[in-house]
């Protein structure tokens, strides 16, 4: 086949696979029931939209959280891929769309990263094709989008293939292993795409990725393989430091819940969140619920009837005939995925005994192993696949069929339970919408949503000017040293200033509130605003430096090549 069909042929296999798992999209509105994740993921978007109207790049301190009060969810979770979203915010475009707008492209881009990844793995179009069709359309992954609207995860979708090809590569592929470059390169565009979507689902690969080391000991300790991994992580850190200095800044010096073990980070009961057994099978019950103790009102928990299938088929397979040992460990990781994800896995007594348990329970949820499952699984089908000669081609109508008719099922189940929200701008969301609050300050506490500073010790106490992040207030003090009380958490980074630009010092006051201590007799404009720190600063500019360095290399190396 020559190149012109063949990219024919992808794109095709793109636009229908991207478009397939779509389909719930053209319902009105979008899934927004209370107790998921959409309206946190809302106001990311439009922090990042606010930040960027006011200059700040990258954004750090989202100003419109907490009726205006801000939050660092920037510095804790990776946005860039929200980036998207809110340009199409500061286009004009409204909220549910510009986020509708977003789905999709994260549905062609997945579908783009699984059809290249997998051909190239595989070495097989049809395989690879219907590899990339069953891990679109898996089912957690639609309850990723549609039910949990968890965006962060959702995206990280794309990269998983791009990760195991660099992984194939460096193991496997004699082609392609001398090239330590191209493919550290390819390991780290994958790892800094989960960086910047999802800090657990890093976590997660990581772990994976060093069973994965293990199980080929001897092609990981190798010159090259040892060489082209530690060159990714020295890329991957390079080009995430932006995001790596801010981030273990506050983890460290800033007291949030998340770094301090609330109850909402502690492994205690994360076992009881696993998946049932019995939810594996549940192919064809409700999606919508929550992550409760009855499993007539827990959301769809499977990896789907496609890749269920597909699973048993190879295992049978491999048992029978295909004893290949890259097989078996892409089999048992699948298991183990699997098995992570439930109810049945050791969690508890893993996280209290051991301190890489610790770390990986604050995963929150076992069920997040699913989405590993399904690019484990995915994979093993499309090589299987490939060794099925006579058979190939009825084996993909079926898989191509049976995926199909599951996405019709999972959109009618949708479009019969989903509560439709319509917003069109910000306001109608709420800005206290907080998840489980790991960012918010120690200290304070939900009634600071709604507080609104008044200043009664001082004669004469105005706001004249409040966006983003910097707010400017008159204030008349004829009195003794007093304060006043800022409508914004006292985060690291606030300063305070008077209108001669002389600093006027900062503290904690009620609920964590900024308190600019005022001088005695002091009258005039107080200002309050947000600065990164120097060396955050330097961090960036060394990530887009090293970025443009490794893009401008790779586009000179390619341009040599041909």
């Amino acid at each position: 086949m020559d190149k012109k069909r063949q990219s024919l042929c992808d794109l095709f296999a793109i636009i229908f696979i991207g478009l397939l798992a779509s389909l719930p999209l053209v319902f009105k509105g979008i899934d927004g029931m209370i107790y998921q994740d959409l309206q946190f993921h809302l106001s990311r978007i439009e922090g990042v939209k606010e930040g960027l109207l006011s200059g700040q790049f990258p954004v750090m301190m989202q100003s419109v959280w907490m009726s205006g009060k801000g939050y660092p969810v920037s510095i804790f979770y990776g946005d860039a891929p929200l980036y998207i979203p809110a340009i199409l915010r500061i286009l004009g475009v409204k909220v549910i769309p510009a986020y509708k707008i977003f789905v999709l492209l994260v549905n062609i881009l997945t579908a783009t990263s699984a059809v290249i990844s997998f051909k190239k793995i595989v070495k097989n179009d049809i395989a690879a094709y219907v590899g990339a069709l069953l891990y679109v359309t898996a089912s957690y992954r639609y309850v990723d989008i549609y039910v949990r609207a968890a965006a962060g995860e959702y995206v990280s979708f794309i990269f998983f293939p791009i990760i195991a090809l660099a992984m194939y590569r460096i193991l496997f592929d004699n082609e392609e292993n001398d090239d330590i470059f191209k493919n550290s390169f390819l390991l780290a565009l994958g790892m800094t795409g989960l960086i910047e979507s999802h800090i657990l689902s890093t976590v997660m690969t990581v772990f994976l990725l060093t069973i994965v080391c293990i199980f080929f000991i001897k092609r990981t300790f190798t010159k090259k393989s040892l060489l082209t991994i530690g060159a990714a992580v020295i890329e991957t850190v390079m080009i995430n430091l932006y995001f790596i200095v801010p981030f273990i800044d506050y983890y460290i010096n800033e007291p949030v819940y998340a770094g301090r073990g609330g109850d909402h980070t502690q492994a205690m009961l994360i076992r009881s969140s696993g998946a049932y057994l019995s939810q594996f099978i549940d192919f064809f019950g409700q999606i919508f619920g929550r992550n409760i103790e009855y499993k007539e009102l827990r959301m769809q928990l499977t990896i789907g009837l496609p890749l269920t299938i597909a699973l048993l088929v190879c295992l049978v397979v491999f048992l029978v005939k295909q004893r290949k040992y890259p097989y078996f460990v892409i089999g048992f990781m699948a298991m183990l995925t699997l098995f992570m994800s439930t109810d049945r896995f050791p969690w508890n007594t893993l996280e209290g005994r051991t301190h890489l348990f610790k770390i990986l329970a604050k995963v929150q949820f076992p069920w997040r192993y699913l989405a590993a499952a399904i690019l484990f699984t995915s994979l093993i089908a499309a090589l299987m696949l490939k060794e099925a000669a006579k058979s190939k081609v009825v084996i993909s109508v079926a898989a191509v069929s049976l995926c199909i008719v599951m996405t019709v099922v999972f959109a009618v189940k949708y479009k019969q339970g989903y509560e439709s929200v319509n917003f069109k701008e910000y306001s109608e969301v709420d800005s206290g919408y907080m998840g489980a609050c790991e960012y918010l300050k120690e200290g304070s506490e939900l009634e600071v949503i709604e507080y609104v500073p008044t200043n009664p010790q001082l004669e004469s106490y105005e706001v004249k000017s409040f966006k983003d992040n910097k707010i400017v207030m008159y204030v008349s003090n004829p009195g003794e040293e007093s304060y006043v009380e800022v409508p914004k958490v006292n985060y690291k980074g606030y300063y305070a200033y008077d209108e001669n630009k002389n600093p006027l010092t900062i503290r904690n006051g009620y609920l964590n509130l900024i308190d600019v201590v005022v001088p005695a007799g002091f009258e005039g404009e107080i200002t309050v605003n947000f600065k990164q720190p120097f060396y955050w600063i330097i961090s960036t500019v060394i990530s887009f430096l090293s970025l443009a360095f490794l893009c401008f290399t790779a586009v000179k190396r390619k341009r040599i090549a041909n």
